[in-house]
């Protein structure tokens, strides 16, 4: 089974990953990693954190002439911005030091209560979004191979506040050069203008602002997920990890929230077509009953405004037990563009989690030839 897990607090040395469950034989191109940790740097309403960290990932195990043997593969990104930090990580604070104020939005007061430590900071360093860097190289690995077996995952920004972007096809190649050339990774320049604009209000204002992410993935084949289960359907497991994301508050597959569609046509109705099975609508975003059906899987993700403002807000004091106002903390004003980037990625592990689990191989080799197998019957159906 593919697993991983991950360590590392915000400012402190380093963020680290254990990857467990890879064949071997699988070429690592760390370029592309490295690729996808810049896209994730990038995006109009980012903060000065960018400014100070490059992030590059180094692989420290599991493979040899960077290819794959089999064993856990470790990865690390180290922060630069450790360097400023050090000094305050690396001693227990003095009581005058310690952080007792929770920023409403955030997990500074439940894990205040939860582990006690006393002092706010060893939450921020955990729960900050920093997290994600190293979540991104982990899935940028596993999207890599995805591609090697003819799977695309792509996104662009649906939304920034109420303003929505026009829809386009992810897999026409003019279109994504587009997208992806994009400050805000939206299609219609004219929109973009529009999301920048109320960025730079709510920038002004002190204020955050929200938005909504479209995910589209290519080529996964019928029958990845189950239905025997409920811990093993596909959208249950997507949703998951999607929801893991650091603001993430909500997600859609498909035209689920579509209140305008009645049963019969929102279901996708099935053809014939050059003896092949085919669908005209994707209504369900491609997975029935938990179970990928061969169309390309689509979901809606949407992420709440950054909870740290400049505006004064109501909190609390857990020290001397007083109402008094928020403090502020260096944060981004709008955090939708690398959420796209952090989610192709967090896709691309739990998609490849699942081919492995049905295709279970030692090596790549064996691994490749049974989903190829696989495609020409079930394809030939």
């Amino acid at each position: 089974m593919l697993r991983f897990l991950d360590a590392g607090e915000s400012h402190g040395k380093a963020l680290v990953s254990i990857i467990e469950g890879l064949p071997s034989n699988i070429k690592i191109d760390l370029d592309y990693i490295n690729s996808e940790l810049g896209r994730r740097q990038k995006g109009y309403g980012r903060g000065a954190r960018m400014k100070i960290e490059q992030d590059k990932a180094q692989i420290w195990s599991g493979v040899r002439g960077m290819v794959t043997t089999g064993s856990p593969i470790t990865m690390v990104i180290y922060n630069k911005d450790y360097d400023n930090w050090k000094d305050i990580l690396e001693s227990k604070p003095e009581e005058d030091k310690k952080i007792t104020v929770p920023r409403p939005g955030h997990g500074d007061l439940v894990g205040f209560l939860k582990y006690k430590t006393g002092d706010i900071r060893d939450v921020i360093e955990r729960t900050s979004a920093r997290e994600t860097a190293i979540r991104t190289a982990v899935g940028a690995l596993c999207k890599s191979i995805l591609e090697e077996l003819d799977i695309t995952i792509r996104s662009k920004v649906n939304s920034i506040g109420t303003i929505q972007d026009e829809e386009a096809d992810l897999f026409d190649n003019s279109n994504y050069k587009i997208i992806e050339e994009s400050e805000l990774r939206c299609y219609n320049k004219n929109i973009e203008a529009k999301m920048k604009n109320q960025i730079d209000i709510c920038k002004e204002n002190g204020d955050t602002i929200g938005g909504s992410i479209f995910i589209s993935m290519k080529g996964i084949p019928a029958g990845i997920g189950s239905y025997s289960q409920w811990d093993r359907k596909l959208d249950a497991v997507l949703s998951f990890a999607v929801m893991s994301v650091q603001g993430i508050k909500a997600i859609e597959f498909g035209n689920g929230l579509s209140q305008s569609l009645t049963g019969s046509r929102f279901n996708d109705e099935i053809y014939y077509e050059n003896n092949k099975i085919e669908r005209k609508t994707n209504n369900c975003g491609g997975i029935e009953a938990g179970v990928s059906n061969g169309e390309n899987i689509e979901l809606k993700a949407f992420m709440k405004p950054i909870p740290t403002v400049r505006q004064s807000i109501a909190s609390i004091d857990l020290k001397t037990k007083t109402n008094v106002t928020n403090r502020y903390e260096r944060s981004d004003v709008c955090g939708v563009v690398p959420a796209s980037i952090v989610l192709e990625n967090v896709c691309a592990f739990e998609i490849l989690k699942e081919m492995l689990n049905k295709f279970p191989g030692d090596n790549f080799m064996e691994f490749k030839r049974s989903i190829e197998q696989y495609r020409n019957e079930i394809y030939t159906y």
